[in-house]
């Protein structure tokens, strides 16, 4: 990004890991760049416009399940705040996440003019993380389409194709006054964020900022009350603070018939996005949806959401989780039952998981509750 920037906009976009980066920057607010240019990571507290920066924006998103601030707001993106942040002058550059953002470049265009004029001085810069085609839609769809109960291929026809990545960073980088940095996100984004960011960010010390495990989404799909649609990330959100299960594979639907279809739907957006990305990552297979690049994941097919192995791996984590936290809250581990032989039936090991499961986010609620009651 040639030139410090007044403010930097995190644009998304959506499943390209914007949450895992929000949990990074909602840690470690303030962050100094290789360049030695001091980012300042601000939000909004959670159902106001109240800007949060520093150490009140890091107490305040550890007191959240999810972990992490943004600039949400209640009703639409709450760009008067916003503009009064970039007019600071603290010596150092506001950042600011919202994955919404990257669909609303003519609203930013009408709503804060001055801000893309190319007297004003200092521009204004973009970031995003992005995926090749094939993978932001699978993720999309464990992520949203799965809770429908349908299929990839019959959750793609009623959705029409949402990927439009090309289409919506385009209008941003034709926007005057901007500097528009794209960096590839893999299932673990915050090594791409730091090249994006340039600097350091902090990793979850238990937790993984990577895609659910199959077995756990199954979990969630059989016991609905722990997820009830695309939009209730409780269980989630405790699952991903506390617990990592070492080399488990990323949840795939794409089949090898779906390929054909997805790259002429496609073509048009990438013939946009990739003359944005920087030639080493215009280099990789995956952005033609080559089978060859995706080759053991299209033999596998789509993956099961039952693997008795995979099952107890999820437990053992879940345990592992649990002792976690009870250790950070001063308790005693709660009891639980030792991992299942690998023939159990699903509904024993949903029984095992559940209870582990309530053990952790009763023990998650109450480390919350006591950091809101000590005000840290």
């Amino acid at each position: 990004m040639s030139g410090t920037p007044a403010i930097v906009l995190h644009l998304g976009a959506p499943q390209c890991g914007a949450r895992a980066l929000q949990r990074a920057l909602s840690t470690t607010p303030e962050l100094t760049t290789g360049d030695s240019t001091r980012l300042s990571y601000a939000a909004l507290r959670p159902g106001s416009q109240a800007v949060l920066s520093g150490k009140a924006l890091r107490r305040a998103a550890a007191r959240e399940v999810s972990g992490r601030l943004d600039w949400s707001g209640t009703e639409g993106p709450p760009l008067a705040p916003l503009d009064r942040l970039r007019r600071r002058r603290g010596g150092t550059v506001p950042l600011v996440s919202n994955p919404d953002w990257i669909g609303h470049a003519e609203s930013f265009a009408e709503a804060l003019p001055d801000w893309f004029r190319e007297e004003t001085g200092a521009p204004t810069g973009l970031c995003a993380l992005v995926r090749p085609p094939l993978d932001w839609l699978n993720a999309a769809y464990w992520d949203w389409g799965i809770w429908s109960g349908r299929g990839f291929g019959s959750w793609l026809a009623q959705m029409g194709m949402p990927y439009t990545l090309g289409a919506a960073l385009a209008r941003w980088a034709a926007l005057p006054d901007t500097r528009l940095a794209l960096a590839l996100a893999e299932d673990d984004p915050l090594p791409a964020a730091e090249a994006l960011l340039g600097t350091d960010l902090p990793r979850p010390a238990q937790g993984s900022p990577g895609a659910l495990p199959p077995a756990f989404l199954g979990f969630l799909m059989r016991n609905r009350r722990y997820r009830a649609d695309a939009g209730d990330r409780t269980a989630e959100e405790v699952f991903r603070r506390w617990c990592h299960v070492a080399g488990a594979p990323r949840p795939w639907a794409v089949l090898p018939r779906h390929l054909g279809p997805l790259r002429a739907a496609t073509r048009a957006d990438l013939d946009l996005l990739l003359p944005l990305l920087p030639e080493a990552v215009r280099a990789d297979p995956r952005w033609q949806l080559s089978e060859d690049a995706y080759h053991a994941e299209l033999i596998r097919g789509r993956s099961p959401l039952d693997d008795p192995e995979e099952l107890a791996a999820l437990y053992r984590a879940l345990v592992r989780g649990v002792g976690a936290a009870a250790e950070t809250a001063g308790k005693p581990v709660p009891p639980l039952q030792p991992v299942l032989a690998t023939r159990a039936s699903a509904h024993s090991w949903d029984v095992a998981l559940a209870r582990a499961l309530e053990h952790l986010i009763a023990l998650d609620a109450g480390l919350r509750r006591r950091r809101l009651s000590l005000g840290r």
